[in-house]
């Protein structure tokens, strides 16, 4: 956690309130769903009810020190005066409850912050990478198997469900968003997570998936049919696969995020589809499925060894079809590696 107790000494400030379970998580090691860390060089404090004082103890690291609160309030404050905080930084989206504690302690100034530990988090070490790495595989493993069960006439949501049950059967925790499994002229909703629509022969259909291992996401889309699809299907994908090559190309370290977005976004518009990519070329992937940075015309950062993101452009005709490839990858000096070993290809079955 050195470059946490660094950032909050360039803060000028005492510490650190953690109340987004995410970033307590990466800063202590605590996997349950709810907690509270103080962090005060060169100490972490992980506040947590009776609830989960054991598992806490069994899971953080060395220089976190437990605590269990009955009264939040008395339990942070106890922890406040023992380290002499006065100014203390809080993270940009707290529950309001929290802040309104958090000003009721009359020895605290708070200072506002905006993504400070998440600007931490996006470049990962090795056993994050080694996480995200066997999260892909999971997720790939699953899909391949759950092919085998597509025909016409099954629902969306069984197919779905087909390819949930198979994340944990081959060891994952839970999916990392809702499937998306979107369907002829359901394709064309970006999100469309699965439905009751049959699926039909010759239709193009999204496949949206990723699977949490170890806390630690992966995400992956890849578009399937039954039979081969229509001839202004397989041409429009042929230009968002060029475009997706482009992006994977494109991303190095020193690049920036933006660049990266208007790269493939200026290709899709020089072959007529600009106005049909309706969103962000990509996004950080780890503990969130989606986080720092974002790939995107508005994203500030600059790609950074062992950054991993998506590059996923898509098209979307309303009514008629959508069409999205995804990859996810590591930032690496000269390129990136991509984690997911599936075709490219619109996998025709």
């Amino acid at each position: 956690m050195e470059k946490l107790f660094e950032k909050i000494t360039h803060a000028n400030v005492d510490g650190i309130f953690v109340s987004k379970i995410q970033n307590v998580r990466y800063i202590t090691h605590f996997t349950g769903e709810e907690g509270f860390a103080v962090a005060v060089p060169p100490k972490i404090y992980l506040l947590v009810d009776s609830r989960f004082t054991e598992q806490a103890q069994k899971e953080v690291t060395e220089n976190v020190e437990v605590i269990e609160w009955s009264n939040l309030q008395d339990a942070l404050s106890s922890v406040l005066v023992k380290e002499k905080v006065h100014f203390l930084a809080i993270e940009e989206k707290i529950p309001f409850n929290l802040y309104r504690m958090l000003m009721g302690l009359g020895f605290l100034v708070v200072v506002a912050t905006t993504d400070f530990i998440e600007e931490i988090r996006m470049s990962k070490e090795d056993w994050e990478l080694e996480r995200i790495r066997t999260a892909c595989d999971i997720s790939t493993k699953a899909f391949l198997e759950t092919l085998k069960l597509l025909k016409e006439g099954i629902s969306e949501l069984d197919i779905a469900a087909e390819l949930e049950y198979r994340f944990k059967k081959f060891g994952g925790e839970k999916p990392s968003f809702d499937t998306i499994v979107a369907s002829g002229e359901r394709g064309s909703l970006p999100h469309g997570v699965a439905s009751k629509k049959l699926i039909k022969a010759h239709e193009p259909i999204v496949f949206d998936f990723g699977v949490f291992f170890e806390g630690f996401a992966s995400d992956t889309t890849r578009v399937v049919s039954i039979g081969e699809v229509l001839d202004e299907v397989k041409k429009v994908y042929t230009v968002l696969k060029e475009a997706q090559e482009l992006g994977r190309s494109y991303a190095k370290e020193g690049v920036r995020a933006s660049d990266v977005d208007k790269t493939v976004r200026d290709f899709l518009g020089s072959r007529g589809y600009g106005s049909y990519f309706t969103h962000g070329l990509g996004h950080g992937v780890g503990l969130e499925i989606h986080e720092l940075p974002y790939v995107n015309a508005k994203s500030k950062y600059t790609l950074s060894k062992n950054m991993v993101i998506t590059i996923e452009p898509g098209v979307y005709f309303a009514g008629k079809f959508g069409l999205r490839v995804e990859d996810t990858v590591i930032v690496k000096e000269d390129s990136v590696e991509n984690l997911i070993n599936l075709p490219h290809e619109i996998i025709v079955l």
